[in-house]
């Protein structure tokens, strides 16, 4: 079965740490304190490729880690990552304040949104499942960013449980058979997800959800429309204005909604490595704008990048590519994991 391991246990110091940035760059943009970068830096990425997902073992120092807008829009990953820490813990601002993850608990990333964490000296787990796999097996799919799964909860061991054991039992497995137990592999995520779903107060649930669940729906199916906005999705859905306020508050309103879901679908086919026949026109006009202009302008703002730039781009970076001796797939992985 495919697997890759980066390492810079060839390398020393800061040259260590620079290289490190680099690969990492990927999917997150890090930083480090000056005696962590100088003394005895270390990284590790072990990594197998289960059919459309991946699972790797990371290993390394104390670090800060940013995913920005604007690596969202370099990259176009759009994936869920599940993390279990096995030494070392993560924290990041929350709503509430600080959150770390607690013992034996995972975290949910929704790598389609920014996120600044810290770590200690750490080895955990990823895995890392692209959305279309998953993403309609959830109840609440759009809901998932940093949720925090509190290791006493029997689903969340279950799924920790068996991220561990693929990763032990992985070089003992044939292509086929791993490729064979990535659905399980999500279907048991998914699972895990949902069963600890009424769990979380930041997860509407009941009749909202349902209805907030359908407005999502409608609103995918029409994103290409330029009349689309809260009065007329109000009258078409068949909802009062103040419950489609009330229902998209969290979101920063409807608008909001609909602006992020329109640059994000642009963002996914600029990205698209076999949607380059489509001009920056095509693209702007399927994701509901009037004109170019008003579309690069919006698209800019959100991401720091023109949507030209992302199209120029192409395929990833020189940086991205394995050189040097050292096995660098997982970056090429990661960009490409798709059903």
């Amino acid at each position: 079965m495919p697997h890759a391991v980066f390492s810079t246990a060839a390398l020393d110091g800061g040259d260590a740490f620079a290289f490190w940035r680099d690969s990492i760059s990927c999917i997150f943009e890090v930083e480090a304190d000056a005696d962590v970068r100088r003394d005895r830096f270390h990284a590790e990425i072990d990594a197998n490729m289960f059919g459309p997902i991946m699972l790797a073992r990371t290993q390394t120092r104390a670090q800060d880690w940013d995913r920005t807008a604007r690596l969202m829009a370099q990259d176009g990953m759009d994936h869920y990552m599940v993390q279990l820490f096995e030494h070392g813990t993560m924290q990041w601002e929350g709503a509430g304040g600080t959150v770390r993850i607690p013992e034996n608990g995972l975290v949910v990333f929704d790598l389609a949104r920014e996120v600044r964490t810290a770590t200690t000296d750490f080895a955990n787990m990823s895995l890392i499942v692209p959305r279309d796999m998953l993403q309609d097996r959830l109840r609440a799919a759009d809901d998932q960013h940093m949720r925090v799964l509190h290791g006493g909860e029997p689903m969340v061991n279950l799924l920790r449980d068996h991220m561990l054991s693929l990763k032990r039992l992985a070089p003992a497995m044939t292509a086929q058979q791993a490729v064979e137990i990535a659905p399980a592999t999500a279907s048991l995520a998914a699972a895990c997800l949902n069963a600890a779903l009424g769990d979380d107060p930041g997860i509407r649930e009941g009749v909202g959800l349902a209805q907030l669940g359908r407005l999502r729906r409608f609103i995918e199916g029409h994103l290409s429309d330029p009349a689309l906005s809260a009065d007329w999705i109000a009258r078409q859905a068949g909802v009062s204005r103040s419950k489609l306020y009330a229902l998209f508050e969290s979101y920063g309103g409807v608008a909001s909604y609909v602006r992020e879901r329109r640059l994000r679908r642009a963002l996914l086919a600029l990205t698209d490595r076999h949607g380059h026949a489509r001009t920056i026109h095509e693209v702007a006009m399927a994701a509901g704008y009037a004109n170019d202009t008003a579309f690069s302008r919006a698209f800019r703002a959100r991401y720091g990048i023109a949507p030209n730039d992302i199209r120029q781009s192409g395929a990833p970076p020189a940086t991205a590519r394995a050189g040097d001796g050292i096995d660098r797939r997982y970056e090429n992985w990661l960009r490409h994991l798709s059903v």
